[in-house]
């Protein structure tokens, strides 16, 4: 009997097949496997994972066949990944077919296969195949048992087992197949369903070769991506995608890793890997603080890398120090309840800028406290502060930068915030007749204290007032003196004012006990001095008794306002202190001052009068002076002065080494001015002689530095002999502080030639 015209058709066409795959996989052999390349990963599958999972594979039955996962090997059945016939009475079409296929990931090939299974066939129609697709359409075949072919006997199963796995290399194939199908016979175009026919994969390895990087990017949002300062923990988003899904992405600031993300793979499965968004975090205390780029670096199953683009990250965990602060107009009190916090933020390169400043007020020596705080871009003064009432308080602050940082232990050292709205309170207090010039005002501040005032006088009925010399005793009294010796007598009335140290100004024109308070001048005693110089007086008288005429000289000291003395010697000065009732003021202490020519007043000395008021005070006759005598007075006397002046005549030494010459000779005349001090560049002196009626100056000349002085002087033109009579003048100058005056004078007698008569 000859087969039907189809089914010869359809054996012709498995036949065709199977003998493809048998040429196919003797080229593959040929070839030997492809060299081991970078980027791959495995599918583990069935019993080669500790789950058994066999989620990789797709399956696929007609009518007639089945599949099964039944990976654990502990079980009832067949185990594994089993595609086969299901058994019955009947039989199956042709074509009819149950498979597992294992399909690459996108943009993938497969690079091996290591395999272990079993197959069972009792109808040799049955193919049981086990092979792996390039994507150029041709077939490696992996195992391949025929139909119609090696066909056991009769009612006798066929068995192939591969109990250990094997490595098959697939060189870039693309799909994996494990399939039962009906291939019929000549003679016959179906198979049978009364037995088993099924091939078992135990253990399936493929090694999946990918070449395609994956791709990241970081995702937008947040402050530190942003490019923000930024301390502590932050949180970095990202997109990441790839064929084979991306295993792990991770975060670098320069080249220190600074977070990661590791996601769940799964490498029983087709793609092991998600794709997609995901976020990590980024603990920046152990990162480099400043500016600086940050990348994502993106892994995928099979290991490729990818990096992102970078973005510009700002790290600072650092608080800011404490920096030194000031008041603006500083810490001295005020009636203002304004103030302002001055501070200066040191330049810091590369770390976050102030952007905020803490505060605190509390009452100096209490637990009274406010807080509060400003920003503001490099913030760096903190205004308009309030304190909560009068008094003293500390303010500090602390700052905290753009990343967050700040530490209150880090408070300036405190500075001092003084607020007195309030005025003093003041008054005059009674005057004392043992100091009757003094004039107190009793001032009173309970807040910030008297920090100084004034005291007025005026004239009554003058309209113009005065100032007192004025000190603060004590912190709460004004004291002043009332200058009665200088001021006209009369009535006067007073006023003060006084200044708190916040600035706050009282006045008053009363006393404590609500009087004007007026005083009449003069407060004290009036007082007289008077002085002069002690000087020798000569008087005479002329006398006549019994027709004989007889001059009497009568020498007597008097004391007069000015005297003129030669240099050299003493001469003294006298004086009384007198009250105004002509009583005596002994042992009253008198001030001496002195003016000498050319320089400024000075003190020289201090007498005490005696029981009747009288003193004498001594000076060498060496200059001209001036002399003050100055009784300062008393809580109950006013003071006075008397004064006298003292003229000292300058004069010089005047020798000559001969004093008897003959015409045509020399002589040196020499001395040394007296008197002291002497200009710098020494005295001016005046060689005269006498003609006639007066004195006439033939040489001028300037002593030494020490007075002394030189010069020689010829004769030329004596006849005869003749008496010349010489002095040296001294003329008054700048440096030099005595009276003009001469020397001495002296003779030289020069004898020449008799004169001739005409």
């Amino acid at each position: 009997m000859k087969p039907p015209r189809r089914f010869l058709d359809r054996w012709l066409r498995v036949s065709l097949v199977t003998a493809a795959l048998v040429l196919v996989a003797l080229l593959t052999s040929a070839a030997g496997p492809p060299p081991a390349r970078a980027g791959q990963f495995t599918i583990a599958t069935c019993q080669a994972n500790g789950d058994y999972s066999s989620g990789a594979f797709a399956d696929f039955a007609t009518r007639g066949m089945k599949w099964r996962r039944a990976c654990n090997p502990l079980g009832p059945g067949l185990r594994g990944l089993v595609t086969a016939n299901v058994p019955g009475e009947g039989h199956v079409a042709v074509e009819s077919q149950s498979a597992f296929v294992l399909e690459a990931p996108p943009e993938t090939t497969f690079s091996s296969l290591d395999w272990s299974g079993y197959a069972h066939r009792r109808d040799c129609r049955y193919a049981l195949q086990l092979y792996a697709v390039r994507p150029d359409g041709s077939v490696d075949t992996i195992k391949n048992v025929k139909a119609n072919h090696s066909c056991p006997k009769v009612k006798m199963a066929q068995a192939s087992s591969w109990p250990r796995p094997t490595a098959y290399q697939l060189g870039g194939a693309s799909r994996i197949v494990q399939r039962v199908v009906c291939m019929g016979a000549p003679s016959a175009d179906y198979c049978s369903a009364k037995g088993q026919n099924y091939l078992q994969t135990f253990t399936a390895e493929v090694t999946v070769v990918d070449e395609t990087p994956p791709s990241v990017s970081v995702s937008p949002g947040g402050p530190f991506v942003a490019g923000e300062w930024v301390s502590g923990t932050q949180t970095v988003g990202y997109e990441a995608s790839d064929n084979t899904g991306v295993k792990e992405v991770e975060g670098f600031a320069g080249s220190q890793a600074a977070g990661s993300s590791a996601r769940a793979c799964d490498y029983t499965q087709r793609i092991p890997c998600p794709s997609g968004s995901g976020q990590f975090v980024v603990e920046t205390q152990h990162l480099p603080e400043g500016t600086q780029q940050l990348h994502l670096v993106a892994t995928d199953a099979a290991g490729n890398q990818a990096e992102s683009s970078p973005v510009t990250v700002r790290i600072d965990n650092t608080p800011p120090g404490a920096v030194p602060v000031a008041v603006e107009g500083g810490e001295a009190w005020r009636n203002r309840d304004s103030f302002s916090l001055l501070w200066q933020n040191a330049p810091e390169e590369d770390r976050a800028p102030i952007t905020a400043a803490h505060w605190r007020i509390c009452r100096v020596g209490t637990q009274e406290c406010q807080a509060g705080t400003a920003t503001g871009p490099s913030i760096s003064s903190v205004g308009g502060l309030t304190v909560p009432g009068p008094g003293e308080w500390e303010a500090q602050i602390w700052r905290q930068d753009a990343a967050g940082n700040t530490q209150p232990q880090n408070a300036s050292v405190p500075v001092r915030l003084r607020f007195d709205p309030e005025p003093p309170e003041l008054g005059f207090e009674p005057t004392s007749a043992q100091d009757p010039d003094r004039v107190a005002v009793h001032v009173a501040d309970k807040v910030s204290g008297v920090a100084g005032g004034e005291i007025e006088l005026s004239r009554v009925g003058s309209g113009v007032w005065q100032p007192l010399a004025t000190t603060l005793e004590g912190g709460d009294e004004l004291v002043g003196r009332i200058e009665d010796a200088s001021l006209p007598a009369g009535e006067y009335q007073l006023r003060a004012t006084a200044t708190d140290r916040a600035g706050n100004e009282a006045a008053t024109e009363s006393r404590v006990d609500g009087q004007p308070m007026k005083v009449t001048l003069p407060l004290r005693v009036p007082t007289s001095l008077g002085a002069g110089i002690l000087a020798r007086k000569v008087h005479r008288k002329v006398l006549h008794h019994h027709g004989r005429r007889r001059v009497v000289r009568h020498v007597t000291t008097e004391e007069v306002p000015k005297e003129t003395v030669g240099v050299g010697g003493k001469a003294r000065f006298s004086g009384r202190l007198l009250d105004r009732a002509g009583n005596p003021l002994a042992g009253a202490t008198v001030t001496v001052y002195q003016e000498v020519p050319e320089e400024a007043e000075a003190q020289v000395g201090t007498v005490t009068t005696g029981p009747d008021g009288a003193f004498t005070y001594e000076v060498p006759a060496e200059s001209s002076r001036h002399l003050r005598f100055v009784y300062g007075g008393t809580a109950t006397t006013l003071p006075s002065e008397g004064s006298a002046e003292l003229l000292v005549r300058g004069a010089s030494t005047l020798k000559v080494d001969h004093d008897h010459v003959l015409n045509g000779q020399s002589v040196d005349f020499s001395g040394e001015v007296e008197g002291r001090p002497l200009p710098a560049d020494g005295k001016l002196i005046e060689l005269q002689y006498r003609a006639s009626d007066e004195w006439v100056t033939f040489r001028t000349i300037r002593s030494d530095a020490k007075g002394r002085w030189s010069i020689e002087y010829p004769f030329k033109r004596t006849c005869g002999v003749e008496e010349y009579r010489f002095r040296v003048e001294l003329p008054g100058e700048a440096g030099y502080p005595l009276e003009p005056g001469h020397s001495h004078v002296l003779t030289v007698i020069v004898r020449g030639r008799p004169c001739q008569m005409f």
